[in-house]
């Protein structure tokens, strides 16, 4: 059990979202970087210290970004402007959006027109 290298707070959160007690390096490097972004408890500092320990095994989340802290901030972005969009749009709104490059992902709301 990795339980000399991460905080309490890691291995509980990755307990409950492998959904057992005991894991290997290999299972959490099976884990995409932004589901785990997205679990409570789990921010910026928790994933890195994650991130670490990976790292000293030789590994790395699934779809991990090279800079962690703008990704997860991008990541939080993208989910408002989601909640924001859908919000107009259930209100009789309609929201055009464009996909993004690659590199950014997501979508950006380029305008709106009223009902």
């Amino acid at each position: 059990m990795p339980e000399g290298v991460l905080n309490t707070r890691q291995i509980n959160a990755l307990r409950a979202l492998l959904e057992r007690r005991d894991f290997t390096p290999e299972d959490v490097a099976l884990l995409d970087y932004h589901t785990l972004s997205r679990m409570p408890g789990i921010g910026g500092k928790s994933l890195n210290i994650i991130r670490g320990w990976l790292a000293a095994n030789g590994l790395d989340l699934a779809n991990s970004p090279d800079d962690y802290r703008s990704s997860l901030r991008f990541c939080r972005l993208q989910a408002r402007l989601v909640k924001a969009r859908r919000l107009l749009e259930k209100n009789g709104y309609e929201v055009a959006h464009t996909p993004v490059d690659e590199e950014g992902g997501g979508l950006h709301t380029t305008g709106f027109s009223s009902p």
